[in-house]
Protein backbone atom coordinates (compact mmCIF):
# COMPACT_ATOMS: atom_id res chain seq x y z
CA UNK A 1 0.00 0.00 0.00
CA UNK A 2 2.88 2.28 0.68
CA UNK A 3 4.24 1.69 -2.74
CA UNK A 4 0.92 2.65 -4.33
CA UNK A 5 0.82 5.92 -2.35
CA UNK A 6 4.33 6.74 -3.45
CA UNK A 7 3.47 6.15 -7.09
CA UNK A 8 0.26 8.17 -6.78
CA UNK A 9 2.14 11.00 -5.03
CA UNK A 10 4.88 10.96 -7.65
CA UNK A 11 2.32 10.97 -10.46
CA UNK A 12 0.47 13.89 -8.87
CA UNK A 13 3.73 15.82 -8.48
CA UNK A 14 4.67 15.17 -12.11
CA UNK A 15 1.20 16.20 -13.30
CA UNK A 16 1.35 19.43 -11.30
CA UNK A 17 4.85 20.22 -12.58
CA UNK A 18 3.73 19.55 -16.15
CA UNK A 19 0.68 21.80 -15.77
CA UNK A 20 2.83 24.62 -14.41
CA UNK A 21 5.38 24.20 -17.21
CA UNK A 22 2.61 24.20 -19.82
CA UNK A 23 1.02 27.33 -18.32
CA UNK A 24 4.35 29.17 -18.31
CA UNK A 25 5.16 28.32 -21.92
CA UNK A 26 1.68 28.78 -23.44
CA UNK A 27 1.34 31.94 -25.55
CA UNK A 28 -1.10 34.60 -24.30
CA UNK A 29 -4.55 34.59 -25.81
CA UNK A 30 -5.42 37.70 -27.81
CA UNK A 31 -8.83 39.22 -27.11
CA UNK A 32 -10.70 42.22 -28.43
CA UNK A 33 -12.13 43.99 -25.45
CA UNK A 34 -15.21 46.04 -26.26
CA UNK A 35 -13.87 49.03 -24.34
CA UNK A 36 -10.53 49.25 -26.09
CA UNK A 37 -9.81 50.96 -29.37
CA UNK A 38 -7.16 53.34 -30.55
CA UNK A 39 -7.62 57.09 -30.23
CA UNK A 40 -5.49 59.95 -31.42
CA UNK A 41 -5.20 63.44 -30.00
CA UNK A 42 -3.17 66.53 -30.49
CA UNK A 43 -2.59 69.75 -28.64
CA UNK A 44 -0.50 72.84 -28.85
CA UNK A 45 0.99 75.21 -26.33
CA UNK A 46 1.71 78.84 -26.88
CA UNK A 47 3.13 81.49 -24.59
CA UNK A 48 3.00 85.23 -24.58
CA UNK A 49 4.47 87.99 -22.51
CA UNK A 50 2.44 90.88 -21.19
CA UNK A 51 4.48 94.07 -21.60
CA UNK A 52 5.28 95.99 -18.44
CA UNK A 53 3.79 99.46 -18.18
CA UNK A 54 7.32 100.62 -17.38
CA UNK A 55 7.85 103.30 -14.77
CA UNK A 56 5.00 105.24 -13.21
CA UNK A 57 5.63 108.98 -13.01
CA UNK A 58 3.92 111.86 -11.25
CA UNK A 59 2.38 114.22 -13.82
CA UNK A 60 0.54 116.64 -11.54
CA UNK A 61 -0.08 117.28 -7.84
CA UNK A 62 -0.46 120.32 -5.63
CA UNK A 63 -2.95 122.70 -4.05
CA UNK A 64 -6.53 122.36 -5.31
CA UNK A 65 -5.60 119.87 -8.07
CA UNK A 66 -5.96 116.09 -8.23
CA UNK A 67 -2.98 113.79 -8.38
CA UNK A 68 -2.29 112.61 -11.94
CA UNK A 69 -0.01 109.65 -12.58
CA UNK A 70 1.25 108.63 -16.02
CA UNK A 71 3.16 105.91 -17.85
CA UNK A 72 4.25 105.17 -21.41
CA UNK A 73 1.85 103.57 -23.87
CA UNK A 74 2.15 99.81 -24.30
CA UNK A 75 4.36 98.83 -27.24
CA UNK A 76 2.76 97.30 -30.33
CA UNK A 77 2.46 93.57 -29.77
CA UNK A 78 2.76 94.02 -26.00
CA UNK A 79 -0.38 91.96 -25.40
CA UNK A 80 -1.93 94.60 -23.15
CA UNK A 81 -5.74 94.48 -23.06
CA UNK A 82 -6.10 97.05 -20.28
CA UNK A 83 -4.70 98.30 -16.98
CA UNK A 84 -5.61 97.78 -13.35
CA UNK A 85 -4.49 100.10 -10.55
CA UNK A 86 -4.63 99.97 -6.77
CA UNK A 87 -4.21 102.64 -4.12
CA UNK A 88 -3.48 101.07 -0.74
CA UNK A 89 -2.79 102.79 2.57
CA UNK A 90 -4.61 105.82 3.96
CA UNK A 91 -6.96 105.48 0.99
CA UNK A 92 -7.95 102.09 -0.40
CA UNK A 93 -9.27 102.19 -3.96
CA UNK A 94 -8.80 100.42 -7.25
CA UNK A 95 -9.91 100.70 -10.85
CA UNK A 96 -9.48 99.54 -14.41
CA UNK A 97 -8.50 101.46 -17.52
CA UNK A 98 -8.54 100.86 -21.27
CA UNK A 99 -5.44 99.57 -23.08
CA UNK A 100 -4.98 103.00 -24.66
CA UNK A 101 -4.75 104.81 -21.30
CA UNK A 102 -1.48 106.50 -20.34
CA UNK A 103 -2.59 108.28 -17.16
CA UNK A 104 -5.05 108.16 -14.29
CA UNK A 105 -6.47 111.06 -12.27
CA UNK A 106 -6.94 110.47 -8.55
CA UNK A 107 -9.20 112.87 -6.68
CA UNK A 108 -9.27 113.17 -2.91
CA UNK A 109 -12.28 111.97 -0.97
CA UNK A 110 -14.25 114.56 1.03
CA UNK A 111 -12.27 113.72 4.16
CA UNK A 112 -8.89 112.17 3.55
CA UNK A 113 -5.54 112.49 5.26
CA UNK A 114 -2.43 110.43 4.59
CA UNK A 115 -0.31 108.69 2.02
CA UNK A 116 -1.09 105.59 -0.02
CA UNK A 117 0.91 103.42 -2.43
CA UNK A 118 -0.19 103.48 -6.08
CA UNK A 119 0.56 100.32 -8.09
CA UNK A 120 -0.17 99.87 -11.79
CA UNK A 121 -0.60 96.54 -13.59
CA UNK A 122 -0.80 95.86 -17.32
CA UNK A 123 -3.50 93.25 -17.96
CA UNK A 124 -3.16 90.80 -20.83
CA UNK A 125 -5.26 88.06 -22.39
CA UNK A 126 -6.74 85.64 -19.87
CA UNK A 127 -6.28 88.14 -17.04
CA UNK A 128 -2.50 87.74 -16.77
CA UNK A 129 -0.91 90.79 -15.16
CA UNK A 130 2.47 92.45 -15.07
CA UNK A 131 3.29 95.20 -12.59
CA UNK A 132 4.97 98.48 -13.42
CA UNK A 133 8.66 98.74 -12.60
CA UNK A 134 7.95 101.08 -9.68
CA UNK A 135 5.19 102.37 -7.43
CA UNK A 136 4.25 105.91 -6.43
CA UNK A 137 3.39 107.43 -3.07
CA UNK A 138 0.20 109.49 -3.35
CA UNK A 139 -0.96 111.68 -0.49
CA UNK A 140 -4.06 113.75 0.13
CA UNK A 141 -5.01 116.33 2.74
CA UNK A 142 -8.70 116.97 2.35
CA UNK A 143 -11.20 118.27 4.86
CA UNK A 144 -14.30 119.42 3.00
CA UNK A 145 -12.95 121.95 0.44
CA UNK A 146 -9.26 122.25 1.32
CA UNK A 147 -7.52 119.78 -0.97
CA UNK A 148 -3.83 119.23 -1.40
CA UNK A 149 -2.45 116.31 -3.36
CA UNK A 150 1.11 115.06 -3.42
CA UNK A 151 2.88 112.46 -5.50
CA UNK A 152 6.39 111.03 -5.43
CA UNK A 153 8.23 108.13 -7.03
CA UNK A 154 11.52 106.54 -5.99
CA UNK A 155 14.65 108.11 -7.45
CA UNK A 156 15.94 106.15 -10.43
Amino acid sequence: MRRRRRITGAAATLAAAGAIALALTAPPVVTDAAWSDSEFGSSSVSALTVASPGAVRCVQSGLLVPAVLGWNAAPAGGNVTGYRWTLVGASNRSGTLAATATSVTLNANAVELGTSTFTLYAVGPGGWERAATNTAAVGFISIALGVTSSCSTPAA
